[in-house]
Formats: C-alpha cells, structure tokens, sequence
C-alpha cells in the first residue's frame, strides 16, 4: 500500500522565497566585504529555509539540523554546511552548493515549478 505524503505549499513556497533572498543578501555581504558573522547569518537562514521547503515537499517538518536534513534526503557527502568559523566567501559558496542540491532535489520532485535561487 503507497502511503500519501501531503506537501506544504505554502510552506515550502514562502521559504524557498526567504531561501532565495537570504542568498541575495549573503552575496550582497560578500560582495561589499561586510562583517563575516553577517554573512554567516544570512548563509544560515538561507539553508535553514531550503531544508524547510524541501521537508515541506516531503510532508515532514524541518527540525533545525542542516545536515540531518541533507542525510535524510540523500545528498552526498559533500554537500554538508561546515561548522566554525570560515571566511564569508567560503560560508557563501558551501550554502549556494546546498541550496543548489536543495533545488535539484525539489526540481525532482515539482518539475513544473522553478527552483531557481
């Protein structure tokens, strides 16, 4: 028997939108060489918002861990979000190749939507 799994659209739609303008302001911080801690802030609620859009796609809830949500969906090894402090260029690259594999997942799952970020 198939189980039904209800997705949140809403949800995963309003997120995905804060995912995306969370990366604009990240690469916007990078750009103009502001304060790394603002661009780790920026980083964060942008992935943490991608995970809440992918887990509202698959009917479950997003319960604060970036990489457990990663784990859970299948997402290799090296799409993980580092933990410490880095350079913001680099936390700015390790969260666009998370939302970029976010996005693949999602595209997989809503192909007629765009996932564009």
């Amino acid at each position: 028997m198939a189980t039904l799994v209800l997705c949140d659209l809403p949800l995963r739609d309003h997120a995905w939108e804060d995912c995306r303008n969370g990366l604009g302001i990240a690469r916007l911080l990078v750009h103009e060489r502001r304060p790394e801690a603002f661009v780790e802030t920026a980083c964060r609620n942008a992935v943490e918002n991608a995970c809440r859009a992918s887990m509202a796609q698959a009917g479950l809830s997003f319960e604060g861990d970036v990489n457990r949500v990663l784990e859970a969906l299948g997402a290799p090894v090296d799409i993980r979000m580092p933990r410490g402090p880095l350079p913001g260029v680099t936390r700015l690259e390790a969260a666009e190749r998370v939302v970029g594999w976010l996005a693949t997942y999602l595209k997989g799952e809503d192909p007629g939507r765009c996932w564009g970020y």
